[in-house]
């Protein structure tokens, strides 16, 4: 029954998004959406953001890959890019409002664990010291939010001049080769 609310609530969220700006959605509007009671709200969200967050983690969970499989890769960071597009609507309301940075924080903190599991791979049989591994992958997760944040500046349109081909161009064997500029003799 929880579970079943909170999914409720969180549909709703979803659906007001869509004529509201998130700034602008009050716990008010959930509940008369769902039909349940504000008191029913507080027992599983202390606010909007609150239920804003567990939609993300909820939706990453089902539609997002937790870790990257090497030779999956390229399927692995489309599937980032084919949520954001899919949820068009849902996504830009939140970049264009207050939760900004929340939103990019959390895009890092998933990109981060995706590309560490990617990166152990690359660095196995390497002798790469722990700090300059962990450069690496900051490097590579700041590289994709900032791709993801230009993107979506631009209402989820790339260039003409940038594909997502392009993109994946750019990544293919670059870890790897950047692993091998900071492997130790």
């Amino acid at each position: 029954m929880a579970t079943s609310t909170k999914k409720a609530l969180a549909d709703a969220l979803k659906k007001m998004m869509v004529i509201k700006p998130i700034d602008r959605i009050t716990v008010n509007d959930l509940v008369e959406t769902c039909g349940v009671s504000r008191q029913t709200f507080y027992y599983h969200f202390d606010d909007v953001y609150d239920l804003l967050e567990w939609v993300f983690e909820e939706d990453a969970n089902a539609n997002l890959p937790s870790e990257v499989v090497y030779d999956n890769w390229k399927h692995d960071v489309s599937l980032w890019f084919k949520y954001l597009y899919d949820n068009s609507t849902f996504a830009l309301n939140v970049y264009n409002s207050n939760s900004r940075l929340y939103m990019l924080r959390y895009i890092k903190g998933r990109l981060l664990e995706c590309i560490r599991s990617f990166s152990e791979i690359v660095a196995e049989n390497r002798s790469i010291d722990r700090q300059d591994f962990e450069f690496i992958v900051e490097f590579y997760s700041n590289i994709v939010v900032g791709l993801i944040s230009q993107w979506m500046d631009q209402g989820m349109q790339l260039p003409k001049e940038i594909s997502t081909d392009k993109v994946l161009r750019v990544l293919d064997n670059s870890i790897e080769n950047i692993m091998e500029r900071f492997q130790k003799n």
